[in-house]
């Protein structure tokens, strides 16, 4: 795709770089490659040996998706659900390759999957050919849910007799992180319930600590002041969700360094769902604006937040739901720079991908480039024109095989 210089960098003049530290964009700027490396970034000089234009294009680095669900689509069709949730092996792995290309497409080039009920993302990741885009997947098994209670579809509870750390205990082996489920799902017919936590406080403590004694990170769902203090105070890694949390909890999370991944979108998906009736709707729009109330507080009290979509669940369309949450996160008073640190920085952190993230010198050249100026993001992402990872160039659209001529 292009030629280097005698010193062995290529070098890429971009209209605008959003570096990914939640600055805001800079305008005309070189970016050096070097082995797969950032070697520079830095105004571009008159007389820079540019192997690649990009000056009407902005370049950002390539985007995370913290939570996902590999396994489903975004179908609202109940019968195809119900086949998904049914599906064999190889049809599973097809679907699994079919939502990491829709990822692709939109400049993600990481996922953290949020669990299935057989583990088949954390099987399938390690199958490679030519049909799987190079997407990161931090997998886990499945999420752990407490008996008779919600999580059955992407989880599984402690069997009878095993404590839920043991049962944690017994399958860590292979995954990159631990899932637990603390709480329901939000009420569509009683805007802000909030119904009773699933684990004990000292059985999730020692889920935790299993999990962080096997050197994963841990991961919790859930919803309502009480589950998201009792995760907050196992010590979890991230809050998923969070819906009605309450400010306490953001000031314990800010305090404390805990991720949140808000997962806004699927709540917009069901404020404008055809399938249900319009006081719930109502419900759904209104749990939309108090969790943007809670992100736009989050923001200003400094938790961390990484951008996460729940793709798979209704609605949520792998890939197209990245564009469509970062625009959520700029509508609770982020700015373009701060909204893509969410998806790009902080993912990276949460993912444990330190070598990414950002287009800083000494960093993997990871990163896209959409047209036009960045007030054109997030609907920009849809016409991506380039994408580097490792410092190798690939077709936006496929197939997945980097340009050897890099």
């Amino acid at each position: 795709m292009m030629g280097m210089t005698k010193d062995g960098v290529q070098w890429v003049r971009a209209g605008w770089v959003i570096d990914g530290q939640g600055s805001a964009p800079l305008k005309n700027h070189l970016l050096g490659l070097r082995r797969g490396t950032l070697s520079h970034v830095g105004p571009a000089g008159a007389n820079a040996e540019v192997s690649l234009d990009l000056s009407h294009a902005t370049v950002l680095p390539a985007l995370i998706d913290a939570h996902v669900h590999l396994v489903f689509s975004g179908t609202r069709d109940p019968q195809r659900r119900a086949a998904q949730l049914a599906a064999g092996p190889q049809e599973t792995q097809t679907a699994i390759y079919a939502h990491l290309r829709d990822h692709w497409r939109c400049g993600v080039a990481a996922v953290r999957d949020g669990g299935d009920r057989r583990g088949d993302v954390r099987r399938h990741r390690h199958l490679k050919d030519g049909s799987a885009p190079p997407v990161h997947v931090a997998a886990t098994c499945w999420a752990w849910h407490a008996s008779g209670r919600y999580g059955s579809m992407i989880g599984q509870a402690p069997s009878e007799g095993v404590s839920p750390a043991q049962a944690v205990a017994m399958h860590l082996a292979g995954c990159d992180h631990l899932k637990v489920i603390q709480s329901g799902l939000n009420s569509l017919d009683r805007f802000g319930y909030q119904g009773r936590p699933q684990f004990a406080a000292q059985d999730l403590q020692a889920m935790v600590k299993a999990a962080h004694g096997a050197g994963l990170p841990v991961m919790v769902h859930a919803n309502g002041e009480a589950a998201v203090r009792m995760a907050v105070e196992a010590g979890c890694d991230a809050i998923e969700h969070g819906y009605f949390m309450g400010a306490d909890n953001l000031k314990r999370m800010a305090d404390r360094g805990i991720f949140w991944v808000p997962t806004a979108i699927p709540m917009a998906a069901l404020a404008e769902a055809s399938g249900l009736r319009a006081d719930q709707r109502d419900v759904a729009r209104r749990t939309l604006d108090a969790h943007l109330a809670q992100i736009r507080q989050a923001h200003e009290w400094g938790v961390i937040m990484a951008l996460g979509t729940d793709a798979g669940s209704q609605g949520v369309d792998h890939g197209l739901a990245v564009k469509q949450e970062l625009a959520l996160l700029m509508s609770a008073g982020l700015d373009v720079g701060q909204a893509v640190r969410c998806a790009t920085a902080n993912g990276a952190r949460l993912l444990g991908l330190t070598d990414r993230g950002t287009l800083l010198p000494g960093r993997r050249a990871d990163f896209i480039a959409v047209p036009g100026p960045p007030e054109n993001l997030p609907h920009s992402l849809a016409d991506m024109t380039a994408i580097c990872l490792d410092g190798r160039w690939y077709d936006p659209v496929g197939p997945f095989v980097a340009d050897e001529t890099s």
